[in-house]
């Protein structure tokens, strides 16, 4: 059966946010809750979903707020690179470390995770199917923000993505600049100028440049 995904936007004041529910029929698992606990909850009581875990894609409080409230109403584990726990000092009831590209099997979905640092030491997209979660890594849109020297290691991070996944590979971020989640990597490649750059001075150039668009305008 495959995965459906559910986009949640969700905001905080002039922060907003996509959190994900990857669901079957019968079990869902959770990627970076916040903000809006009942429209998320009510959704998973509503269609009859038993949750069985939590992913993270990094420790920022805009991807990890609500996490507490939904184990404490949930006895689910929480996942999250032991790289970004050790650096952030990252804590929360029944959390789990994980590591690249070593698979995750929770009920019926098979979890890849595939550490890609660069907007966080640990930061994390996680694989499930064809749908990749993947943070504030990688938007539609461009990629997350970093600083010069992690701009580096966000390079190596989209030059894995490009040579490991499939080209129908769905993105499904963080955050949204106009674009709607659920693009697939061949519209990256053609329409997300970060995906098209092959050397890295000329990527961590762009980036960083002056003048760059607000990181708040938020769709």
């Amino acid at each position: 059966m495959k995965a459906i995904v559910k986009t949640f936007k969700v905001e905080n004041s002039f922060i907003k946010n996509q959190c994900y529910l990857v669901y079957n029929q019968e079990q869902g698992i959770l990627v970076d809750p916040a903000w809006e606990y009942d429209t998320i909850a009510d959704f998973i009581f509503d269609k009859n979903i038993i949750l069985k875990a939590i992913l993270l894609t990094h420790a920022h409080s805009d991807h990890t707020n609500l996490v507490e409230r939904f184990t404490k109403n949930n006895t689910v584990p929480v996942y999250m690179s032991g790289i970004e726990i050790e650096n952030y000092e990252f804590n929360t009831p029944n959390l789990k470390p994980i590591t690249h590209l070593s698979k995750i099997s929770i009920g019926d979905f098979d979890i890849i995770p595939i550490i890609t640092p660069g907007h966080t030491l640990g930061s994390t997209c996680y694989l499930i199917e064809s749908h990749l979660f993947s943070g504030d890594t990688v938007f539609i849109e461009g990629v997350g923000i970093c600083n010069r020297i992690d701009c580096y290691r966000l390079y190596d991070s989209v030059q894995f993505l490009k040579s490991f996944l499939n080209p129908n590979t769905l993105f499904w971020p963080g955050h949204s600049f106009g674009e709607s989640p659920g693009k697939d990597l061949d519209y990256l490649m053609k329409n997300n100028i970060y995906f098209q750059f092959n050397d890295r001075e000329h990527f961590v150039n762009f980036r960083t440049r002056k003048n760059r668009p607000n990181p708040f305008s938020f769709e």
